[in-house]
């Protein structure tokens, strides 16, 4: 049998396979294949991830949760053991990979890693067969033993009225608020970190104290006044040890016009303006303020120097033997802490109302050892030698007022010391009544014309009777010091109105911001933000 295929339908056959390929018909319903395929796949990946998220976010909600828990310093659990214990209560033991703990007297930080492994459902079809699920945390509660020294003008000035009281009292008031809100109470002290305040007031000296100055070593003309100067260079350093030799200022009154005056205001000798250190107790320290009173000229140097020696670790044997005496809580052992110890904040706070002005010593050869004054029974008793005289006359007699060939009393007269000399007489009596007439013919007058021989002058503003601008400098030398070792200082000036004043305190902070620059009815304001900064530092998590 044969088939016969005309020509004609030979075309017709060889034609409908190539119309076939060329024939687009159907081809949207194949792309539209692909495009489900890949939702299908996209949803999927999709719900993977949503597992993914879930496992993670449940582990890194436990695992925050423990670190938080065991880096808490009051529990007294193992750290480990809490987050250990977090987790399997949790039904995630097989998740947990490591725990960490690093932990020191008041700190503690812990870390922890966990990961868990779930199978996906619809990844494997691109060859994404398991995601791994991490979690990471650490938690860190540190708890700042803080040191302060609270520097507070007591000058003469600050007795200007405003709002119906005085800066000083304005001042007790916003210092007593400061003290309460940084203060820590020993009670509680081993659970939030100890808190040591110093409160060092200044006027034109700075008392420090026979409690605290004893432990120094000062030089020991006489015992009736308890302040010390101090060297260009002691400024330039943070340190001040019990073996440097430290000149106690005189005893002695630098104007009053009276035989046996004293000036209390200028080296306190009534224990109201003596230096308050490292303290733990708020009450005490507030009756401490409470004592504070206004008169003398200004030190802001001298007030910042103490208050940096507060926090030096040189005085760490003078705390200790303060808490060997019972004058200091024992709770403060060790400190001032050394600079490098971790989580320790050392805080310097410095307000005044002005600029440097003066201060004022006996100069040299009228400090120490016999003067050229003889007495026999009494003030009117007192003879001067003139040592330019080398034979008769050479005794000025206060009570004759002339020239005598002895002092009264002969052999029995006693040749003064000069700190005797500046207990029992001014000095302005001395040079005019005593010097100025002994130097010169019979009982002519020659007005004070010794006085500045014999007062050494330290200043900073104003009169040739002082010598300069020397305070300004050591106050800007100790701040740096400070600074250099990483102690934090605020400083606030409180009506101030004066720019050397401004200068002054302003470059002595260790920030611009940490210098306030307010008037007198805001000056607890200013206390209240240090306070507030200080606090905000102490806890760190």
């Amino acid at each position: 049998m044969s088939i016969k295929i005309s020509p004609r339908s030979g075309t017709k056959l060889l034609r409908q396979p190539r119309a076939f390929a060329r024939n687009e018909d159907g081809g949207l319903i194949v792309f539209s294949l692909f495009i489900v395929v890949c939702m299908l796949l996209a949803v999927g990946a999709s719900l993977d991830t949503a597992r993914f998220e879930y496992t993670r976010s449940k582990l890194q909600h436990t695992l925050d949760r423990a670190v938080l828990a065991a880096a808490n310093l009051e529990q007294v659990l193992d750290p480990q053991d809490v987050v250990e214990d977090y987790f399997s209560k949790a039904g995630l033991s097989d998740q947990l990979v490591s725990v960490t703990v690093e932990q020191g007297v008041n700190y503690r930080t812990v870390s922890a890693v966990s990961e868990a492994q779930i199978d996906t459902m619809f990844m494997d079809m691109v060859g994404i067969e398991t995601l791994s699920v991490p979690a990471l945390g650490e938690a860190n509660e540190t708890l700042a033993d803080i040191e302060v020294a609270l520097v507070l003008d007591n000058s003469g000035s600050m007795r200007t009225a405003t709002n119906g009281s005085t800066r000083l009292g304005l001042l007790k008031e916003a210092a007593k608020e400061f003290v309460d809100s940084v203060a820590r109470d020993s009670s509680n002290s081993g659970d939030e970190g100890t808190t040591s305040i110093s409160i060092i007031p200044f006027a034109e000296q700075v008392t420090v104290g026979e409690t605290l100055l004893q432990h120094y070593n000062a030089t020991d003309e006489h015992d009736k006044a308890h302040c010390v100067t101090f060297e260009d260079a002691d400024f330039r350093t943070t340190t001040l040890t019990q073996t440097q030799e430290l000149n106690r200022m005189a005893y002695f009154d630098p104007y009053n016009t009276g035989w046996t005056a004293y000036d209390s205001g200028i080296c306190d000798t009534t224990g109201n303006r003596e230096i308050a250190p490292w303290s733990t107790d708020a009450e005490d320290l507030k009756l401490r303020i409470d004592d504070l009173y206004h008169s003398g000229w200004t030190s802001i140097d001298l007030g910042t120097k103490w208050g940096v020696t507060m926090l030096d670790p040189s005085s760490q044997p003078v705390l200790t033997k303060l808490i060997a005496s019972g004058d200091v809580d024992a709770e403060l052992a060790g400190q001032p802490f050394d600079y490098s110890r971790d989580n320790t904040m050392k805080i310097l706070v410095v307000m005044s109302d002005g600029a440097n002005t003066y201060q004022r010593d006996i100069a040299a050869g009228y400090r120490s050892g016999l003067s050229p004054l003889y007495t026999y029974n009494g003030d009117y008793s007192y003879e001067y030698k003139d040592g330019s005289k080398t034979m008769y006359y050479n005794y000025y007699s206060k009570y004759d007022k002339r020239r005598e060939t002895s002092p009264i009393g002969g052999s029995n007269a006693r040749q003064m010391t000069w700190p005797e000399v500046w207990a029992d007489m001014t000095v302005d009596k001395f040079a005019t009544e005593l010097k100025s007439r002994a130097l010169h013919s019979g009982s002519s007058y020659y007005g004070d014309n010794y006085y500045d021989e014999i007062i050494r002058g330290i200043g900073a503003t104003g009169s040739t009777s002082w010598s300069g601008n020397e305070k300004n400098p050591n106050t800007s030398d100790i701040c740096s010091a400070a600074k250099d070792k990483g102690i934090l200082i605020f400083t606030i000036g409180m009506d101030t109105n004066d720019n050397t004043a401004d200068l002054t305190l302003e470059d002595c902070a260790s920030l611009p911001t940490y210098y306030y620059d307010v008037q007198s009815v805001d000056i607890s304001n200013a206390f209240a933000s240090i306070a507030l900064q200080i606090n905000q530092l102490r806890l760190t998590q």
